[in-house]
């Protein structure tokens, strides 16, 4: 017997604003794959919600 199939998530879009105030929609994926192109921009999840990308080094016990 197969197996009802199941509909595809819908993929989440964000607003990013560059310096000269243009607005794209991206990807999530795009976003989390590259987050060093999107850390100077503005991140929106359609407001009123903003995001910032934060990169940051964890020390580990060699």
């Amino acid at each position: 017997m197969a197996g009802q199939k199941t509909a595809p998530s819908p993929k989440k879009l964000f607003w990013v604003i560059d310096s000269d105030k243009k607005v794209r929609e991206v990807e999530e994926k795009e976003i989390i794959n590259n987050p060093q192109a999107y850390l100077n921009m503005e991140i929106w999840d359609r407001p009123p919600y903003k995001y910032e990308v934060i990169i940051a080094l964890k020390r580990v016990k060699a």
